[in-house]
């Protein structure tokens, strides 16, 4: 109970604060390397280690999000890194392609929403899903792998694990921090707090250029967006 009520309280200020701050004229798609490289990056639909069994993204694929994001991240990389912890991101900006195609699979709209409308988060570079690691990059204990879409993954634990209890306070306090909002149905999924400002984009490659930057193209999103905490 101590970790859900504390929890609650933490995202719901954070929301709050998001609500209140005025959104980023520009906020660009950038390399999170190129803000913090200290953070960790095991992109898994580059990969066919996810739940479709096939990679989704070229194999060198970068971890590109909004600025306000890769901040964020290393306000809580900060946090943690004294206490012997870091942040390995799992996914961040998807393509709409990408997103179809994890829809297709899932086919379940409390995990993975239909990008057909601009509703997925992760096609506006807005969201990371994330997970806690050691100093070596060892990935820590927690309630479910990535991707598992049962009732075992919520955002607030309610095992009796110790181990993982203090795991799970420790990425979602250092989020917190970051100023990232979280989603009820999966404890690894972090909401950028300016994400209501972002649109989908479409990247033409996620590889870099030879300046190391990317050409994104808008995509219509003019139906307003769910609530950040029903939709992937």
């Amino acid at each position: 109970m101590r970790i859900v009520v504390s929890l609650l309280v933490s995202f719901l200020l954070t929301a709050a604060r998001a609500e209140n701050t005025p959104p980023p004229a520009d906020d660009p798609l950038v390399d999170l390397a190129s803000v913090d490289p200290t953070i960790l990056v095991g992109l898994r639909y580059a990969t066919p280690r996810n739940i479709t069994g096939r990679a989704l993204y070229p194999a060198a694929a970068r971890c590109i999000v909004r600025r306000h994001v890769a901040e964020g991240l290393k306000i809580a990389q900060a946090w943690l890194r004294p206490q012997g912890y870091g942040i390995k991101i799992w996914d961040a900006y998807r393509p709409p392609d990408a997103q179809q195609a994890l829809y297709d699979v899932v086919k379940n709209r409390s995990f993975v929403a239909s990008p057909e409308k601009g509703h997925a988060l992760h096609t506006w570079g807005a969201v990371v899903d994330a997970t806690l690691v050691d100093a070596k990059g060892r990935e820590m204990k927690m309630p479910t792998d990535f991707d598992e879409f049962t009732a075992a993954a919520a955002m607030n634990y309610t095992g009796k694990d110790p181990v993982i209890a203090h795991h799970f306070d420790l990425l979602h306090w250092a989020m917190a921090r970051g100023g990232f909002i979280g989603m009820r149905t999966e404890w690894w999924h972090f909401i950028g707090k300016q994400w209501r400002a972002c649109k989908a984009v479409q990247v033409d490659s996620m590889l870099p250029g030879k300046d190391g930057r990317w050409s994104a193209t808008g995509v219509d999103s003019s139906a307003e967006a769910p609530p950040p905490a029903r939709k992937k």
